[in-house]
C-alpha cells in the first residue's frame, strides 16, 4: 500500500490538473471502508482539499476535512478546522472536542504564547488518545514548540510518558514521533549514541507506513553521525538516503543533507567537493526562503572562511545575517544551527579585527546557553579558552576551560543517569523474576500446610467430638482452608493463563514472518495488473484485439495469484485468532499433518524473530495416509508449540556450548496405526538429566535457569493431551544426546 501511496503522490506532481484530482478521488474511495486515516500516510493534503467541493453529504466533508487535519496536524490545519467545527456540529457521531482543542492550540501559538500552546496541545493529545487515534503530525508538531519555548527537559518528559503510554495502549505508529522527539533530546545533550539509537527506533516504525517519514529519520541519523565525528558512517547513510531523496523531490530533505556533506568535506579540507554540495543546498533551499536557505547560504560563507578567503565569505555571511533578522531566525532550529555570530567571529579573527572578533565570539556562547544547548556550549567554550590562550590573556583562558571541564562533568554525569536507569530496569526484571520463583515456593509450602493441617484436624475431631467449643473451632478452621485453597487454585490458574499468553506472544513473531510472504506477493501482483491495465487501455484504443486478449488473460492470472496469496494470509490470521481465543471444548476434524506444519513453522520463524543467528535444519516425515482425527485445534497447537519451542531451546543451548561447532536438527514425524495418531519430536539438543526426567510433566518444575521459564507449559500440554484428548504424552531422551517427546491421539 505505502508504494501504491508513493505513486499517487508522484502522479500528484504531474501537469494534468484533472487527472490527479480523479486518481486522488479513487484513492480517497478506496480507503473510506476502514479509518482513512490508516491508508493515507503519504496522502498530498492539497490533492485531498480539492476533492472537498465534490462532497454532497455533510458527513462526508467532515470525514475529508478529519483527514487533512490529521496528516497536516500544525497550524497549517488552521483553515480546515474553521470549515470542520461548523459542519462537525451537525454530526452527533463525530467528536469534534479534540479538534476544537486543537485549533485553541494552534491560535495560541501563532499568538507566541507558547507555554499557553503547550498545554492546549497537550490536551489534544490526551483527547485524540481517548479515541486511539493516530496523531503523527500533531505529536511531531508539539516538539517544534517545546524548542520556541525552550523547555528541553520538559519536552524529554512528555515524549518518554506519551511513548511509554503509546507502547502499552497503541497506535504503535504514534510511537515514531516520540522515539523522534527523544532523539532530539538526546542530541541537544551531546548523548549522540542514544540520540541515534532512538532515531533509528523512528526510521524502523515509519519505514512501513511512510516513504516521507522514513528517508527524513535517515537524513537525521546521517547529520547525527557527521556531528558525532564518525565519517564512515555518515557517508554511509549520505549515500543511502540522497538518492531517494531526490528520487521523492524532497528538496528540504536534499538541502538539510547537501549542508551537512558540504560540513563534512570542509573539515576534511576537501573545499573542491565541499563547495559542490553548498551549491547544491542552495539550488533546492530556494524554494523555501526559510531558514533551509539561510542555513544554506551561511554554509558556503563558512568554507571560505576555512579557505582562508575572507572576501569571498564576506557577501554570503551578509546575506545570511540579513535573512536571520528578516525571518527571526535563532541559533537553534529544526533544520541545523545556524551559526550566524559564530562566522562573524571567524572573519574578523582571519582579517585581525581581535576586539570585534572577541564580541562575535561571546556573543554567539551567550545564546548557546539560552538556546542551543551542551553541543555549542561546548563548541563555543573551547574556542573562547582558544581565543584567549593565544591572546595570552590567561586567566580568561583558564576560566573558559574550567566551564569547559564542567560542562562536560555535567554531561557524562547525565549519561551515567541513563545507566543508572537502565540498571534499575534491569533490577526490576530480575525482581520480577524473583517473585515468580516466590510463588511458586509459597505455593508448595502452601499445599505441605494444607495437607497438614487437615490431619491434625481431623484427628483433633476424633479425640474432641463430644467438646462443642472444639468443634466450633475446628469448623471455623476448616472454612479458612478452604478459602486458602480456593486461592491457591485461583493462583494456578493466573499462573496457566499467563503460560498461554506467552505462547501467544512466541506465536506473533512467527505469524509475522508468515504472513510477510504472502503480502508482498499481493503487493507485487498488484503493482503488475496496474501496468497492464495501462497497457490494456493503450492496445484498445488501437483496436489490436489479440493483444487486449493476451492482457486480459495474463491480468486474469495475476488476479488468481492475488486471490490465491489472500486466501494464504486469510488463513494465518484466522489460525492466529483461533490459537488466541477461549478455548470453547468444541473438537473439531483436523488435518494433523497440516497443523503439526503449521505450528513447526510459527515456531522456528518465531524463535528467529527473536535470534537472527539461529537456525536449525527442519526434517519432517508426516504420513500421506493420516485420517483427519476430532481435536480442539487450538488447545492442540498449544501442545505443539510448546513441544517445538522446547526442541529448538534445546539445540540452541547445545550450539552455544559447543561454540558453533554442531549442526542444529529437530524431526518431525506423524504416522497411524492400531487406531492411534502418532506424533514424534525428536531433536539432538542438550537432552534432559535422567534423575529429572521423570518430573518434567510436573507444574512449576523446569529445567531452564530461573528467568527463562515458570514450569508450566510441559503441565500444561499434559492435561491437554490426557484429560481433553483422551491421549497419551511421554518423553525418551538421553543427556548430551537428545530427546524425543511422542504423543498418541485416539483416531476415532
Amino acid at each position: 500500500m505505502g508504494k501504491c501511496l508513493k505513486r499517487a503522490n508522484n502522479f500528484y506532481m504531474s501537469k494534468h490538473l484533472f487527472y490527479r484530482v480523479l486518481f486522488c478521488l479513487f484513492l480517497f474511495i478506496t480507503c473510506r471502508g476502514a479509518r482513512a486515516q490508516e491508508y493515507c500516510y503519504s496522502c498530498n493534503t492539497d490533492s485531498l482539499a480539492i476533492l472537498l467541493p465534490q462532497k454532497s453529504s455533510n458527513a462526508e466533508k467532515v470525514k475529508l476535512l478529519a483527514l487533512i487535519i490529521d496528516l497536516r496536524g500544525d497550524n497549517t490545519a488552521l483553515p480546515y478546522l474553521e470549515q470542520l467545527l461548523p459542519l462537525a456540529a451537525q454530526e452527533p457521531s463525530f467528536n469534534v472536542k479534540p479538534y476544537a482543542t486543537l485549533r485553541t492550540g494552534l491560535l495560541l501559538y501563532q499568538k507566541k504564547d507558547y507555554r499557553k500552546a503547550l498545554n492546549t496541545l497537550k490536551e489534544a493529545i490526551r483527547q485524540f488518545d481517548e479515541n486511539h487515534q493516530i496523531i503523527i503530525r500533531l505529536l511531531a508538531f508539539v516538539r517544534i514548540v517545546y524548542i520556541d519555548s525552550n523547555l528541553l527537559e520538559e519536552r524529554y518528559q512528555f515524549y518518554k510518558e506519551k511513548l511509554d503510554y503509546y507502547l502499552v495502549n497503541g497506535p504503535m505508529e504514534n510511537t515514531a514521533p516520540c522515539y523522534h522527539g527523544l532523539g532530539g533530546y538526546y542530541l541537544y545533550q551531546a548523548d549522540y549514541n542514544m540520540a541515534i539509537s532512538h532515531y533509528l527506533k523512528a526510521a524502523q516504525i515509519f519505514k512501513n507506513i511512510s516513504p516521507g517519514w522514513y528517508n527524513n529519520e535517515m537524513v537525521v541519523v546521517g547529520t547525527s553521525y557527521a556531528a558525532w565525528g564518525n565519517e564512515e558512517k555518515a557517508k554511509y547513510y549520505f549515500e543511502v538516503s540522497l538518492p531517494l531523496l531526490k528520487a521523492a523531490k524532497d528538496s528540504g530533505n536534499v538541502c538539510y543533507y547537501s549542508v551537512a556533506l558540504s560540513d563534512l568535506f570542509s573539515q576534511k579540507q576537501k573545499f573542491k567537493e565541499a563547495l559542490h554540495y553548498a551549491d547544491e543546498a542552495l539550488k533546492y533551499a530556494k524554494k523555501y526562503r526559510g531558514s533551509q536557505h539561510a542555513v544554506a547560504v551561511l554554509q558556503k560563507g563558512i568554507i571560505y572562511l576555512e579557505k582562508k578567503d575572507a572576501p569571498a565569505a564576506f557577501p554570503f555571511i551578509k546575506k545570511a545575517e540579513s535573512l536571520a533578522d528578516s525571518l527571526h531566525i535563532q541559533i537553534s532550529t529544526t533544520f541545523r544551527y545556524f551559526e550566524v555570530d559564530f562566522a562573524w567571529y571567524k572573519y574578523y579573527l582571519l582579517t585581525r579585527k581581535l576586539k570585534v572578533a572577541e564580541s562575535y565570539l561571546l556573543a554567539a556562547y551567550e545564546k548557546a546557553v539560552k538556546k542551543a544547548g551542551n553541543r555549542m556550549q561546548l563548541k563555543y567554550l573551547r574556542e573562547l579558552s582558544k581565543f584567549y590562550e593565544e591572546q595570552q590573556r590567561y586567566a580568561l583562558a583558564l576560566k573558559y576551560t574550567r566551564e569547559y571541564e564542567l560542562l562536560n562533568a555535567k554531561i557524562e554525569e547525565g549519561l551515567n543517569k541513563f545507566k543508572v536507569a537502565q540498571y534499575e530496569n534491569e533490577q526490576k526484571e530480575l525482581a520480577q523474576n524473583q517473585k515468580i520463583l516466590a510463588l511458586k515456593q509459597e505455593s508448595d509450602i502452601q499445599k505441605a500446610t494444607l495437607k497438614q493441617r487437615n490431619i491434625i484436624l481431623w484427628l483433633s475431631l476424633g479425640i474432641l467430638l463430644l467438646t462443642g467449643a472444639f468443634l466450633i473451632f475446628f469448623y471455623r478452621q476448616l472454612q479458612v482452608n478452604r478459602k486458602t485453597l480456593q486461592s491457591l487454585r485461583a493462583t494456578q490458574q493466573q499462573l496457566i493463563q499467563s503460560e498461554k499468553m506467552a505462547s501467544l506472544g512466541e506465536l506473533t513473531a512467527g505469524i509475522a514472518h508468515e504472513i510477510q510472504n504472502p503480502l508482498n506477493f499481493v503487493n507485487n501482483f498488484s503493482e503488475v495488473n496496474t501496468e497492464l491495465i495501462a497497457e490494456l487501455k493503450e492496445e484498445i484504443e488501437k483496436g489490436n484485439t489479440e493483444e487486449v486478449e493476451a492482457l486480459a488473460a495474463d491480468i486474469a492470472g495475476n488476479e488468481q495469484k492475488i486471490n490465491h496469496h489472500g486466501k494464504r494470509a486469510d488463513a494465518i490470521v484466522k489460525g492466529m485468532l483461533l490459537h488466541s481465543r477461549v478455548n470453547t471444548g468444541s473438537k473439531e476434524l483436523t488435518d494433523i499433518n497440516v497443523l503439526t506444519k503449521e505450528y513447526l513453522r510459527l515456531s522456528y520463524h518465531g524463535l528467529r524473530a527473536k535470534d537472527k543467528s539461529f537456525s536449525a535444519t527442519l526434517q519432517t516425515n508426516f504420513s500421506p495416509d493420516l485420517t483427519q482425527i476430532e481435536v480442539v485445534p487450538q488447545e492442540l497447537g498449544r501442545v505443539l508449540l510448546s513441544l517445538f519451542n522446547n526442541a529448538f531451546y534445546a539445540v540452541a543451548e547445545k550450539k552455544k556450548r559447543l561454540n558453533g561447532a554442531f549442526e542444529p536438527t529437530v524431526l518431525v514425524k506423524t504416522k497411524q496405526q492400531a487406531g492411534k495418531v502418532e506424533i514424534r519430536i525428536e531433536d539432538n539438543g542438550i537432552g534432559i538429566p535422567p534423575e529429572v526426567v521423570n518430573k518434567i510433566f510436573q507444574p512449576f518444575f523446569t529445567t531452564k535457569p530461573t528467568g527463562e521459564g515458570i514450569g508450566l507449559g510441559l503441565s500444561v500440554s499434559y492435561d491437554i493431551i490426557t484429560k481433553e484428548h483422551n491421549g497419551t504424552i511421554k518423553v525418551e531422551s538421553k543427556e548430551e544426546k537428545g530427546s524425543t517427546f511422542i504423543i498418541h491421539l485416539p483416531a476415532n
